[in-house]
């Protein structure tokens, strides 16, 4: 993260210590875990460093493979975007695709597996049929969609998002989302602006919220560092370009305030200026929760990611959003889990078995630790 996310000098200190200790095998390793590499391409070449020729040659391989594959999503999804449009369905898109409208001038720096568009939960049937006409399938719940949004209701790990994944015949990938907990879904795409990606005209959402929305992925995936490297390094993207814009930056404050998401807000802040990266939101002005989600995030980097189940045991909410699904039909809801767990690469566990190994984290949890995951578990119950 020095070596990603710090200033010119610290991050040539970091690279010459990676070099000393001819760890840039597993520096590579870890980039491609958290699918940051070409953003380790880009930085080595503004530090004007370079990689042993085995290593370079690996890096550079990975990040063309990586920008064609970006590129295909890219137009794959404002293709899909240009139909939900010619359906009257309006749609805009967030996360990765916005990144890379707005932040990068190519895509060459930002990996995209997918693109994230939002559409209004109105328009989700016509949506679908859209898509599926034009050879989408969904990639979990294949079953009844009143199934599978009840599942995603009462699922403590959405935090509050509502979404279906989608792919096409080619390997494209879109998950289209229709609801985002606190977010206003019609100040998300009434303030959305068009843009050029790739030569595509595509819609995008504005600045502020580019940042709100990446900061709520960020807390829904528990800080976790394997799943939000991307994050940490967009937020510090989205706070360069609020801090020369102080109408976006006003308008991400009110929101962040308004969706429950302040605390989140300044966390990330916290950490990027961790790092030595820049933000307008002085440390001063955080708070002891931002103080705790921060320290979350730095101990799970030096460590190991918490147990995803901890926040909903510290969450009288999350808890009965399970007792909630189980009661609606326990089989339905844990075959979809089952489900969400494949497609998401993880191993499935049955119920004794994740009980055990909850009960087991929560046990080892130091009282400093503890108050960490009880400041996540509220912070992802203001996202509802």
């Amino acid at each position: 993260m020095q070596l990603l996310a710090s200033p010119h000098a610290v991050a040539l200190a970091a690279a010459s210590e990676i070099e000393a200790a001819g760890e840039w095998p597993a520096v590579l390793r870890l980039g491609e875990r958290w699918k940051v590499q070409p953003a380790v391409a880009a930085r080595l070449a503004a530090l004007g460093r370079s990689l042993p020729p085995v290593e370079a040659d690996e890096l550079r391989r990975a990040t063309a493979a990586q920008f064609i594959r970006t590129s295909l999503c890219l137009r794959a999804g404002s293709e899909a975007m240009q139909r939900l449009q010619a359906a009257g369905v309006n749609a805009a898109a967030f996360k990765g695709g916005a990144v890379i409208a707005l932040l990068h001038a190519n895509a060459r720096e930002r990996i995209l597996q997918d693109v994230d568009i939002l559409i209004r939960a109105g328009d989700l049937a016509t949506a679908l049929t859209t898509l599926e006409a034009n050879g989408y399938r969904r990639d979990v719940g294949t079953g009844s969609l009143a199934d599978y949004i009840s599942f995603v209701k009462n699922s403590p790990g959405a935090a509050g998002n509502q979404a279906v994944s989608l792919s096409n015949p080619a390997g494209n990938h879109l998950d289209l989302h229709w609801k985002l907990g606190r977010f206003d879904t019609e100040a998300l795409l009434v303030t959305a602006r068009p843009v050029r990606v790739l030569n595509v005209e595509t819609t995008v959402v504005r600045p502020a919220f580019g940042l709100l929305l990446t900061v709520h992925h960020a807390l829904r995936n528990d800080l976790i560092p394997d799943e939000i490297a991307r994050d940490i390094l967009d937020c510090g993207g989205w706070f360069r370009l609020l801090a020369t814009d102080p109408e976006e930056l006003s308008c991400a404050l009110e929101y962040a305030r308004r969706w429950g998401l302040d605390e989140a807000v300044h966390a990330v802040s916290m950490i990027v200026q961790h790092f030595g990266g820049e933000s307008p939101l002085p440390m001063a002005a955080a708070g002891s929760a931002a103080a705790a989600l921060a320290d979350l995030y730095l101990r799970q980097l030096d460590a190991e990611p918490i147990n995803a189940d901890l926040p909903s045991l510290a969450s009288p909410r999350a808890i009965g959003q399970i007792l909630s699904g189980a009661l609606s039909g326990w089989r339905r809801y844990a075959g979809l889990m089952r489900e969400f767990e494949a497609a998401n690469g993880e191993a499935s566990l049955t119920l004794s078995e994740r009980v055990k190994r909850l009960a087991a984290a929560a046990w080892q949890l130091s009282p400093a630790q503890w108050r960490e995951v009880r400041a996540l578990a509220r912070a992802k119950d203001r996202l509802l």
